[in-house]
């Protein structure tokens, strides 16, 4: 089945695949209620259930983490590798214009969200007792006071100390902007041959300590260059081999949960694993891509809804959990409801239905007026350009 496409400006655009914004909103919800988990010490026998298979996967933020990148790098490099029509050219990249959607699109909701905390930490963060106490990896976020050099290594994402950080979770997003930059590159690679694609990837894992993070962008691109052929092939299976194909994708995607039993934490599980649940990312995508019934599920309204706002309930989470969970919690104490079975679903409930209502917001004032801006301002630059380009091919001929 040929991928459905509109034109823009005279190049094939494809369109939006909303079952993806329904995978990345999952994954968000992921990183949230494992970080919820994490706030408070709860006793082992109410926490210890997340670690088993598949349930894991509700908690796994940094499996999650490997999703985002996955899909990043076939959602931003698709519109330059979907096969078009006849007559229709392909869509060419501009790549300042590239960078700067990027940019916009990450950085400005970002600062936004970094000026909310720095004004939630000084007017509503305090130390609160409760029951469970906080963790100790909590306890160490915002217990650094902001200085002018921390401030500015933040805007750049160069800075790596929870304890200074205001949004601790943010370290993804200079990996995410690197690996937009390296997205051109792998555009260019994977057009002259797919082993080219995956021959840059063994310097990036020799010679860069993070070079796994940017094998999912890889593994999203080759994805997207093999858009068609895999939606072909998924379309002409039956529903239950479609359905081992995705259980063996969410076994992949585990594979973090089994290294850590096997080998422990070390650097070298954590890059095995984090290159094979890459694999597993692009498994499901693809399971997802190739049955009606899986992208219909995936389409559900809420779902997307989630999808499209799961940018900003990635960045809100840790306001949430640092200066709205803390107090209902003391006050539920306070009222004498110490049950810890009580109060874990309470904890998660808040957690979620919070962060999501204020990324429903953040979303509508910040995320769509960021992405008008980047839209904008790159049209009014290629248009800009193209205009000098046109009147240098006049003059050339002329002469």
């Amino acid at each position: 089945m040929a991928p459905q496409t509109q034109k823009a400006g005279g190049y094939a655009q494809p369109k939006r695949i909303e079952s993806l914004d329904s995978v990345r909103g999952l994954a968000a919800l992921a990183v949230l209620l494992g970080h919820t988990i994490a706030v408070l010490a709860w006793p082992n026998y109410l926490v210890g259930w997340a670690g088993f298979p598949v349930v894991n996967i509700l908690f796994d933020g940094r499996s999650a983490v490997t999703m985002f990148f996955v899909l990043s790098g076939f959602v931003l490099s698709r519109p330059y590798l979907v096969q078009t029509p006849t007559g229709q050219a392909p869509r060419r990249m501009f790549i300042p214009t590239f960078y700067l959607r990027r940019f916009t699109r990450i950085w400005i909701p970002w600062f936004f969200v970094f000026c909310l905390s720095a004004i939630m930490r000084r007017y509503l963060f305090r130390s609160y007792h409760t029951d469970p106490p906080m963790s100790e990896l909590f306890k160490h976020f915002w217990s650094s006071a902001l200085s002018i050099s921390s401030f500015f290594r933040q805007c750049a994402f160069m800075l790596h100390n929870a304890s200074q950080q205001l949004l601790p979770q943010d370290w993804t997003l200079g990996v995410e902007l690197k690996g937009s930059a390296l997205i051109p590159v792998f555009i260019f690679l994977v057009r002259r041959h797919i082993l080219f694609l995956f021959a840059a990837a063994v310097p990036l894992l020799a010679f860069i300590p993070t070079g796994s993070y940017y094998v999912s962008f890889i593994l999203g691109v080759f994805a997207a260059s093999h858009y068609n052929l895999i939606e072909s092939i998924m379309h002409r299976l039956a529903f239950p081999l479609k359905c081992g194909i995705l259980a063996f994708g969410v076994l992949l995607y585990q594979t973090r949960l089994w290294t850590s039993h096997l080998w422990g934490d070390s650097v070298i599980a954590d890059h095995f694993a984090w290159c094979i649940c890459s694999i597993g990312c692009l498994i499901i995508i693809t399971a997802s891509l190739g049955s009606d019934r899986i992208q219909a599920a995936l389409s559900h309204g809420m779902l997307v809804f989630l999808g499209r706002i799961s940018y900003s309930v990635y960045l809100l989470q840790v306001i949430v959990l640092l200066c709205v969970l803390p107090p209902l919690m003391h006050w539920f104490n306070m009222i004498g409801v110490r049950s810890m079975a009580v109060l874990m679903p309470l904890a998660v409930f808040i957690s979620v239905f919070v962060t999501v209502v204020s990324a429903a917001f953040a979303y509508r004032i910040v995320e769509v007026p960021s992405m008008a801006l980047g839209h904008w301002s790159s049209s009014f630059i290629q248009r800009r350009f193209l205009r000098r380009s046109t009147k240098s091919e006049i003059q050339q001929k002329a002469t």
